[in-house]
Order: structure tokens, then C-alpha cells, then sequence
């Protein structure tokens, strides 16, 4: 009993912004502009939140850590890599994004998403380029006690590049709309994503992007990334519903790339998120 009553302060603790596999912002880049990735989607964390930005890559690998609110019971990791094929078959994206409650060296409750990704280019010309991609998610969801849950889920995403500088980028989460859970069945979100990014310079992206799940719930967001000079990037975002302010930066040398970002929340505080990559 004891156990089950650490589990509900905690999960209730941990539960006030996120819901069962929610998307917890993975990516360090991506937090530090508020979020709105979808029409950037140019590196691995792409599977994470528009697969058919996975087209553009040829190899990289990222791993990101992030503790949601700073608590200490609590932890997002996430493993994205990406390869490109032969021209035929497109580029294949491997994810996995774990969520963990933990108290006394037990874990309490588990979220595991992992995700086979596949990304195509459908046109390019010397004046734009569409591509297209989706994932198959499986997702397991694990108490203390050993009950677990599994489901299976698709993702859906599309991106047109307009004269090398607009970017408009589409997804759609789980759209099967799995459900989870043992007596109550709980539905995965499943949202639809709209953004687009302009880059008014070289070195500088603008992104702004609207979210919309099926429970009739609406996030906007936006945000900034500049290169100030080689190889420090920084970052600031906005994000509404709920309402956080983000900063991030990168420092990228040789292929490697490490991120941070900081996302402040009036109530809950601060969450940190961290990335380190590898791009070829």
C-alpha cells in the first residue's frame, strides 16, 4: 500500500503539465524555441516530432536527457538516429523516448516509445522540395507491480521548402488513436501540428506553429535560434497553453553538437533538457 501512495503523489506530481506519452518536448533545440519544431525538423529529434524532416540527413545520431520540472523522481531519455539509404528506399530513423518515476532506486512507473521511422523526398527542383515521412511506434506503458500495457501507433509527417528559406512542416500523432492502461483505458494524445519557419538570414530560423490534439486542446508557440558566431548557436522561445518561456544554446564543432536548453514554468519551475549529437 505504502508503494501505491508514493505512486500517486508522485505521478500526480509529475502528471500536472503531461499526459500518459505525451511528446515531453525531447529535444533540447527544439525547447529552447518554444517548442515549434515542426516546420524546423532538420535533425534526428525530427522522429520525435516530424518524421518527414528526417529526408534531408544523410547520418546523425543524438541522445537527450531531460528531467521534467527539475524534480528529482523523474527523467525523459531519448536516442534518435538516422541514416540515409540508397535512393530507392529513403532515409531510416531508429527512436526511443523512456519516461521513469523513481524513488528508492525502484522504478515505479515506466512510459516506453520506440519508433521505426522511414522519410522520402516526393519532389525537388531548384525552387522547392517536399518531403514526406511517418513512424511505427510501439509504446509500453509498466507499473512497479509488473502490470504492463502495450500499443501500437503511427505518426504522419510532410514538409514543403519554398526558394531554400520558407519551410512549412505538417504532422499527425498517433493516428490510430491507440488507447492504454488495465481497468480505465486511456487514449494516447494524438495531435495535429501546423508550423512554418523562415530564415530572414543566413544563420537565423523563425519558427511559429500551432498544435491541436483531439481533445480539443490548442498550443501555440514560436520561437528563434541565431548563430552568434562558429560554433555557439542560441535560442528563445514561447509557448502557450501551458504558458513557459524558454532559452537554449548549442555548441557545435566538427560534426558534434551539444544542446542545452532551460524552459521556465510560473508554477512548477524550471526543466532542463540536455542533447549531445553527431552528424555526418
Amino acid at each position: 500500500m505504502k508503494k501505491y501512495i508514493i505512486l500517486s503523489i508522485l505521478l500526480v506530481s509529475s502528471a500536472l503539465l503531461l499526459a500518459v506519452f505525451d511528446d515531453y518536448q525531447p529535444s533540447a533545440r527544439a525547447r529552447g524555441m518554444g517548442g515549434a519544431f515542426t516546420a524546423v525538423a532538420d535533425d534526428a529529434n525530427a522522429i520525435f516530432f516530424n518524421p518527414a524532416g528526417l529526408a534531408d540527413l544523410k547520418f546523425e545520431g543524438n541522445f537527450g536527457y531531460t528531467r521534467p520540472f527539475n524534480e528529482p523522481f523523474s527523467d525523459v531519455k531519448t536516442l534518435a538516429i538516422a541514416a540515409e539509404f540508397p535512393k530507392r528506399i529513403g532515409i531510416i530513423g531508429f527512436g526511443a523516448k523512456l519516461f521513469d518515476v523513481n524513488h528508492a532506486d525502484e522504478s515505479l512507473y515506466s512510459e516506453q516509445t520506440w519508433t521505426l521511422s522511414h522519410a522520402m523526398t516526393l519532389q525537388k527542383d531548384i525552387h522547392s522540395t517536399i518531403n514526406f515521412g511517418y513512424n511505427l511506434n510501439y509504446l509500453r506503458l509498466k507499473f512497479d507491480d509488473d502490470d504492463s500495457d502495450h500499443a501500437f501507433g503511427i505518426d504522419l509527417g510532410a514538409t514543403a521548402l519554398l526558394h531554400n528559406r520558407t519551410k512549412l512542416g505538417f504532422a499527425i500523432s498517433n493516428l490510430g488513436q491507440a488507447k492504454m492502461g488495465f481497468e480505465n483505458q486511456i487514449k494516447v494524445p494524438s495531435k495535429l501540428s501546423m508550423g512554418i519557419s523562415y530564415i530572414p538570414y543566413d544563420g537565423v530560423v523563425t519558427t511559429l506553429e500551432v498544435k491541436k490534439d483531439f481533445a480539443e486542446e490548442t498550443e501555440f508557440m514560436g520561437g528563434v535560434e541565431a548563430r552568434i558566431f562558429d560554433p555557439l548557436y542560441i535560442r528563445v522561445g514561447v509557448h502557450q497553453n501551458p504558458a513557459t518561456y524558454s532559452a537554449g544554446a548549442s555548441f557545435v564543432l566538427a560534426g558534434v553538437q551539444l544542446d542545452y536548453a532551460t524552459t521556465y514554468h510560473s508554477v512548477l519551475g524550471l526543466t532542463h533538457a540536455l542533447n549531445l549529437g553527431y552528424k555526418y
